[in-house]
């Protein structure tokens, strides 16, 4: 028989190694994304391959050689399991099981980044402050920290069903996904089940997300009333997607 179970608590804890097959199967291309946000930091004086970079909710780790193409990179993430995918793909990296509100490194950084919507998870307000004063006091004087939101709600259409599949392992992922929207806090409920010829080796996993949903204006309120605002701060306002 196959087996289920049910995280509402913190997500990805279960999936880590199914996330980025079904994320690439979506498009998801992190050399193409480090590449556009590398346009914030590349006149900062400083040279090629010479700087520091910290990635916060850094998951299985795919941007960090990418973002090591750059300088020293630094990982942080408060998901033991996606730690864990992560330093077995990337050994040469430095990584940290740490969650970015108790966030305390004893270094800073050049550049900081927060990439695929990670701060989102931060659904109380003044939460969300801290975290990003928190990796504020990370950012060198000339540094930059860089956050991507999650889904914008002007880019929100309306909550509908989704389904993902793909190749894995010789058998295949499936992802389903629906949503809902209570005031700023987007609800998803995930599903992910691996088919394989022999179903005594099928595996389904349910979790339930809960992100922050505003606008770009609510973001930049948000990031500009931090104490992150006094670092040097660059929004990039493309949205994620689920």
């Amino acid at each position: 028989m196959g087996t289920t179970s049910l995280d509402n608590h913190l997500p990805y804890r279960r999936i880590a190694r199914w996330y980025d097959a079904i994320y690439a199967a979506r498009g998801r291309a992190p050399a193409e994304e480090v590449e556009h946000l590398a346009r914030y930091w590349s006149d900062d004086g400083l040279a090629e391959g010479t700087r520091r970079l910290l990635d916060a909710g850094c998951g299985t780790g795919v941007h960090l050689p990418f973002l090591a193409r750059h300088g020293a990179v630094v990982g942080v993430d408060r998901s033991e399991d996606m730690i864990a995918f992560a330093r077995d793909a990337f050994p040469d990296v430095e990584l940290h099981v740490a969650d970015v509100l108790d966030l305390e490194l004893d270094q800073r950084f050049d550049v900081v980044t927060s990439l695929f919507g990670a701060m989102g998870y931060l659904t109380d307000h003044s939460a969300l402050r801290k975290g990003l004063a928190r990796l504020g006091r990370h950012v060198t004087d000339r540094g930059i920290l860089l956050v991507e939101p999650p889904l914008l709600a002007e880019h929100m259409d309306e909550p509908r069903d989704q389904h993902v599949r793909t190749a894995f392992e010789g058998g295949t992922l499936v992802r389903e996904a629906t949503s809902r929207i209570d005031g700023d806090i987007l609800e998803i409920d995930f599903t992910w089940r691996t088919l394989a010829s022999n179903t005594e080796r099928s595996e389904e996993v349910q979790e339930r997300h809960r992100l922050l949903l505003l606008d770009s204006q609510g973001w930049l309120c948000l990031l500009y009333t931090s104490d992150a605002a006094d670092e040097g701060l660059g929004v990039d306002l493309g949205g994620r997607r689920i």
